[in-house]
């Protein structure tokens, strides 16, 4: 009962994202001239989602207490809320993620910004934003900045808004996954020390 509470939660923040982003219209922001999908922006996202899981893959391997603190953490939140949620609930969550905090970052703020700033700077000021809305912790903000400048600068050179969307989306669906099917260092660790004490 409690994960689906947070199911809807989560629904409603991500897709009310996606809703306030369209405040943009009344700026002449029209994203839908922004989005298309072709054979040439299915090998955008292929191409754009590799470095992100690669990034992933080699955090996971890095002895820095920051990053093993948000990995708990992570883990920790999603065996508590969305541990039992069903894959098309995970995948409907990472959807809305992907359709709502683009369409408010990449399109509300850093389009609108860059209507009257440098694009650069838009795009600086929006992972500025980006990560602070996601700053669970000094570390996360870091990373989440990075991400949004990858992001902010997938969108300007590609012109697709779908590219960050997609990408964004696949991303938080791996990661999700990825918590749910594999086991955290420290779980590894007591059931080694199990089977040893056990001998």
């Amino acid at each position: 009962m409690f994960s689906m509470s947070f199911f809807w939660q989560a629904v409603l923040v991500e897709g009310g994202l996606a809703v306030i982003a369209f405040v943009g219209i009344f700026f002449g922001l029209y994203y839908w001239e922004y989005c298309w999908c072709n054979g040439e922006t299915i090998w955008q996202i292929t191409w754009g989602l590799l470095p992100l899981i690669a990034g992933y893959f080699v955090l996971q391997t890095l002895p820095f207490s920051g990053l093993q603190r948000i990995d708990r953490l992570v883990r920790e939140f999603f065996r508590q809320y969305m541990g039992r949620l069903k894959l098309w609930q995970l995948a409907l969550i990472a959807a809305l993620a992907g359709i709502g905090e683009e369409l408010f970052f990449r399109g509300l703020l850093q389009l609108g910004l860059s209507l009257f700033l440098d694009v650069w700077l838009a795009i600086l000021i929006t992972s500025l934003i980006f990560g602070l809305a996601h700053a669970i912790t000094p570390t996360y903000f870091l990373l989440a900045f990075i991400i949004s400048l990858y992001l902010g600068f997938l969108f300007v050179h590609t012109g697709n808004l779908i590219v960050p969307i997609a990408i964004h989306a696949l991303y938080d669906m791996f990661v999700f996954l990825f918590i749910r099917y594999t086991p955290h260092k420290q779980e590894i660790t007591k059931k080694d020390c199990t089977i040893t004490l056990e001998k």
